[in-house]
């Protein structure tokens, strides 16, 4: 049976994780441990994603990433493979390391963001190796030490400390006071393992994600517009030879609405006429179309994510048009 597409949508949270196969230890000791986060530092400048939250356990761990427009594989396949190959030649084994490939669960920012940071630096208590957050400070494998800035933490080279903090406060001092006050509060202490456990939907979610399930962590609105974008990675409409043509079509079509010269599409400013053009080119391109954000981004000389952003801004012009079609 063909695995289901990855959900991705470029510069956006995902909680990542990958377990050992039949629940065998990936890491067997802490030279395993900091040759891992060694590869997964390396990995991290090369695809330059964003870490906000990060969990080594004996036999999985866990990352919360903010992308970009490399996909998620760039940086987890050469992470995960990689490793694998080290570990086996280590401990002279054959085989498979992972229970199949990596999961990935796209999480909305904000309220959601914090709960998985939660989630994730608490994995060491739920799992009683260490029983309080005074001992979760001396656990080396997380990112917990390193967020409150204790001397010696791990993360340096690829934890977005900054970033993890403005989730929690403006300033540095509010942000870790807010932070630490967080994870207590979710502290059960008759029941560890209850810590830090995300809503009952959301744990749906990540076992989902487990059985190769799209999914998402985030409010009905978020989810809805994601598994919609998850469909257009789907399914296309032309074939890739014709983007090109179907593109010079749809440009000519707008500019003549607009009545505007294509070097005008292709122009960046501010201009009324000419920045709602491209909006609305973007929102055609990739919601009718079915063409890829980043195949309109170098039409129109952008990033696929400011494509992405045009054609958020293109739908909003063409409300309620726009919704009564996906209803």
């Amino acid at each position: 049976m063909p695995r289901m597409a990855r959900l991705e949508m470029p510069g956006s949270l995902y909680h990542v994780m990958a377990r050992g196969i039949d629940g065998m230890k990936i890491f067997g000791d802490d030279e395993d441990r900091k040759e891992f986060l060694k590869r997964f530092s390396g990995h991290m400048r090369a695809c330059c994603y964003k870490c906000l939250a990060w969990c080594l356990m004996d036999n999985h761990y866990h990352f919360l990433l903010r992308s970009n427009e490399n996909p998620l594989s760039k940086l987890m396949r050469p992470l995960n493979g990689g490793y694998a190959r080290w570990f086996n030649n280590k401990y002279q084994r054959k085989g498979y390391l992972y229970q199949d490939r990596f999961k990935s669960v796209l999480c909305q920012d904000q309220e959601y963001s914090r709960s998985l940071i939660r989630y994730i630096h608490l994995n060491p208590l739920r799992a009683r190796k260490v029983y309080s957050l005074e001992e979760l400070k001396k656990y080396r494998w997380s990112g917990h030490a390193f967020l409150i800035n204790k001397s010696g933490a791990l993360g340096k080279e690829f934890h977005e400390r900054n970033e993890a903090l403005r989730q929690f406060g403006h300033t540095e001092k509010k942000a870790i006071k807010r932070y630490y006050s967080y994870l207590a509060e979710s502290i059960d202490t008759d029941n560890l393992e209850k810590s830090g456990l995300l809503p009952d939907d959301d744990l749906v979610e990540l076992s989902g994600s487990n059985k190769g399930w799209p999914a998402v962590i985030g409010d009905p609105e978020f989810a809805k517009a994601a598994m919609e974008r998850h469909a257009v990675g789907i399914y296309r409409k032309h074939r890739k030879a014709d983007y090109a043509s179907e593109m010079e079509k749809l440009a000519g079509r707008i500019c003549g609405e607009y009545s505007i010269k294509k070097g005008d599409l292709l122009s960046r400013g501010r201009k009324s006429c000419r920045s709602d053009a491209r909006a609305l080119f973007c929102y055609h391109a990739h919601v009718e179309e079915l063409i890829p954000l980043s195949v309109i981004g170098r039409f129109l000389r952008i990033t696929h994510i400011s494509a992405a952003r045009l054609s958020l801004r293109g739908e909003k012009l063409l409300k309620p048009e726009a919704s009564a079609k996906r209803n």
